[in-house]
């Protein structure tokens, strides 16, 4: 069964994550089917509206997916995903209802739009979870919301409302979950109006721009290197397992720091 669904209707391409029953969870295949979508989606589309089925837009990577070694093959997978929506040709508008936490906020980040549902939840848990998210996703949260909101996000593990996340930067606007969709749809429209050339274009200046600021893994390589011992020594700490278990049965984890 397709993980992925796929629709186009007045040049507005709709991909949608349908894993509801495990609220949008990102596995590896889901992440390799958002990657064929998206060289799926016929030429006369100029805009694509990522969202997903159920009540949750996506609940971040599947547990199962980052337990143990498989986290480090789940990497992969995860960041070709990423780097896919960030580079793609046309302009991308999140549609972020429920809940869009961990993987979840880091695919809407890599959106050039998010909009939100004012009651919606965005967060990246790791440090509940004993997770170190690596150097490229810590730094596009870091060039989207700043400094602050990074850490507040994934050292103190704070959660935010679509409402604060929009105060915060998150997310280009945050409307009442009633009218989510109509207002996604009503936006893409708008920008699906404009020059398509110009649009496309100036993605294109603004992603070679970031790409530019954001050149400290090829300028730093020990650094970085660093940075990625830490993420898989994380993946395969007692740490996550115990905050994976302490989630599962609904208590406080107990962390050693191993």
């Amino acid at each position: 069964m397709a993980l992925v669904g796929l629709s186009l209707e007045d040049r507005i391409a709709t991909l949608t994550l349908d894993r509801p029953e495990a609220r949008n969870a990102l596995s590896i295949g889901l992440c390799n089917e958002i990657v064929a979508a998206l060289e799926s989606i016929p030429a006369e589309a100029r805009v694509v509206m990522v969202a997903g089925s159920g009540k949750v837009f996506c609940s971040g990577a599947d547990f199962a997916a980052v337990s143990g070694p498989g986290g480090i093959e789940f990497l992969p997978a995860f960041e070709r995903m990423l780097e896919a929506v960030a580079r793609f040709r046309l302009p991308t508008v999140a549609a972020i209802q429920g809940a869009a936490l961990g993987g979840g906020l880091q695919l809407a980040t890599v959106c050039d739009f998010r909009i939100a549902a004012a009651d919606a939840r965005l967060g990246i848990p790791s440090s509940r979870l004993g997770i170190v998210v690596n150097f490229e996703n810590v730094q596009r949260l870091v060039l989207l919301a700043g400094i602050a909101v990074a850490k507040e996000i994934l050292m103190a593990g704070w959660t935010f409302t679509g409402e604060e996340a929009m105060g915060a930067g998150l997310v280009t606007r945050a409307v009442g979950p009633d009218v989510l969709g109509e207002e996604v749809r009503s936006f893409a429209s708008q920008i699906a109006a404009l020059a398509p050339l110009s649009v496309q274009g100036v993605k294109r200046a603004i992603q070679v721009t970031v790409d530019h600021m954001s050149a400290a893994r090829a300028a730093s390589p020990e650094r970085v290197a660093e940075i990625d011992a830490l993420v898989t020594a994380a993946y395969g700490s007692r740490d996550l397992q115990e905050g994976i278990a302490a989630l599962a049965d609904k208590r406080p984890p107990d962390f050693k720091g191993s």
